[in-house]
């Protein structure tokens, strides 16, 4: 797929893969929209790309939802997502102050699993939406995942649970996707 002048969503942004994953983006022609939820961090970024800033948390449905709006309104639909936006706090089951708390579990896997699959819905209908290329092709979703998904190390519990919910997430995507001209890769 030609990417060149195409609009393509990078969760992640502010930092480490996902700005990698911006600046090679916009290197090669894409309109890309910066996401992260550390909006501050990604002002220099959207300057130096000509991008655009999204500061919101990605397992937020509605504010995912009034970007993605936004994004389309200003750069068309969406044609390319690489989803980036990850955390990976250490913590035992058990530590040295008892069991691990719960809202620290689901925090990872809010931002880690629900919110690449919330960017990816609303990616994918917006894909939909598109005109397919010469190649048939609409899109392209690109999700992060992690050897952790199946090696992972102590005190990485849900980092590893949330990685192999990416895993397992990205084939029955591919399957659904594919016959709307929408690949679907991790």
């Amino acid at each position: 797929m030609d990417i060149a002048g195409t609009c393509a969503i990078v969760t992640g942004a502010a930092s480490g893969l996902g700005e990698a994953t911006a600046r090679m983006l916009a290197e090669a022609g894409a309109r890309v929209a910066l996401v992260d939820l550390d909006a501050p961090a990604l002002q220099g970024l959207a300057e130096a790309t000509g991008g655009e800033a999204h500061g919101f948390d990605v397992g937020d449905a509605e504010a995912a939802e009034r970007a993605v709006a936004a994004i389309e309104g200003r750069f068309g639909p969406v044609r390319v997502l690489v989803s980036c936006a990850g955390i990976a706090p250490a913590g035992k089951i058990v530590g040295r102050d008892g069991p691990m708390r719960l809202d620290a579990f689901e925090r990872v896997v809010r931002v880690n699993l629900i919110g690449t699959f919330n960017l990816m819905r609303l990616a994918a209908a917006s894909m939909a939406k598109a005109e397919p290329n010469a190649d048939g092709e609409r899109g392209v979703i690109v999700n992060t995942a992690s050897v952790a998904a199946f090696d992972g190390q102590i005190g990485q519990t849900a980092y590893a649970a949330s990685k192999g919910g990416v895993a397992s997430l990205t084939l029955p995507a591919a399957r659904e996707l594919a016959q709307l001209g929408i690949r679907v890769v991790a």
